[in-house]
């Protein structure tokens, strides 16, 4: 089984890249969900009241839209974050990846992590990919498609930003600033190179 990550910055459609992959017949491991789980372990639940204040916590859960709102404006309380739930993420990772090796069904998997780069390096990763597009078309995704106001927006986009120089160094460059039609080729064209 082969793995490729999808990693870039929010916006730029690494989404969008990895569900045509997946309708291609890679299987996905969305880091984005796996963490979603992370945020409901007890300890992990009992640290964010602690570090980020109970408007952190609803109804015993973690709020993300609270805890967001916090960390994408204070890159302090952003690494605080990433410090306490990443070594939780990445095991995860790592299982899932590797209970899809033992099930033996699968030629591809796709890891789509929006913060790959910080990470340490995974053992078995066979190709980095990382889909970019201009930080004003970016920008228009986050208010247009996912409803966020404009200054939540450029938050996000200014938290990723110390990550720019590692997206251009990712095994790919896929620039998502044009058509879906264009994004579309660019995962045929790199389906067929790898005998995929």
């Amino acid at each position: 089984m082969k793995v490729w990550v999808v990693t870039g910055p929010i916006g730029a459609g690494k989404s969008s890249f990895t569900t045509i992959l997946a309708q291609r017949g890679a299987v996905v491991v969305d880091a984005d969900l796996l963490g979603h789980e992370v945020l409901q372990d007890p300890a992990i639940i009992a640290s964010i009241a602690k570090d980020f204040g109970s408007q952190c916590i609803v109804d015993g859960q973690v709020n993300r839209q609270n805890l967001g709102a916090l960390v994408f404006a204070d890159e302090v309380s952003m690494d605080k974050l990433n410090a306490l739930i990443h070594p939780l993420l990445i095991d995860l990772v790592v299982k899932r990846l590797s209970a899809l090796e033992k099930e033996g069904n699968h030629e591809l998997a796709v890891l789509e992590a929006a913060v790959y780069f910080l990470w340490p390096p995974l053992d078995r990763v066979d190709l980095v990919i990382s889909v970019v597009a201009q930080v004003d078309l970016r920008l228009n995704r986050l208010v247009k498609d996912r409803g966020l106001k404009t200054e939540q927006a450029r938050n996000r986009l200014q938290a990723q930003a110390e990550l720019d120089h590692f997206w251009n160094t990712a095994d790919v460059v896929i620039d998502n600033s044009f058509s879906h039609h264009k994004l579309n080729a660019a995962a045929t064209q790199l389906l067929l190179k790898h005998n995929l």
